[in-house]
């Protein structure tokens, strides 16, 4: 898993790889200061090829706290197999997604 973070007016995370068990501690290290510093993200997916249950909770985990800081959490440029995952599990419900 790779995290490459670029600032700006909003923050974008571009996640590459996968985010599955093995790189949930690296994500969630790398976003925590993120997610407390900044109102809007937005996370460019369009390298992420694989999303397991833990990085589902890390999804819901910052969409909650960016919100509770009255900020918000976009993901974008989602792969059909991220996205199925997404759909299959009701998150495509909760999270603002701009295939």
């Amino acid at each position: 898993m790779e995290i490459n973070i670029i600032n700006g007016e909003k923050t974008i995370v571009e996640l590459i790889g996968r985010l599955d068990t093995a790189a949930t501690p690296e994500a969630k290290a790398a976003l925590s200061d993120i997610i407390h510093a900044k109102n809007d993200v937005v996370m460019d997916c369009k390298e992420l090829e694989y999303i397991s249950s833990s990085g589902l909770r890390i999804l819901l985990e910052a969409q909650k706290s960016l919100k509770a800081a009255g900020g918000t959490l976009k993901l974008i440029n989602l792969q059909e197999a991220v996205q199925n995952v997404l759909d299959m599990t009701g998150f495509s419900l909760i999270l603002d997604l701009n295939a």
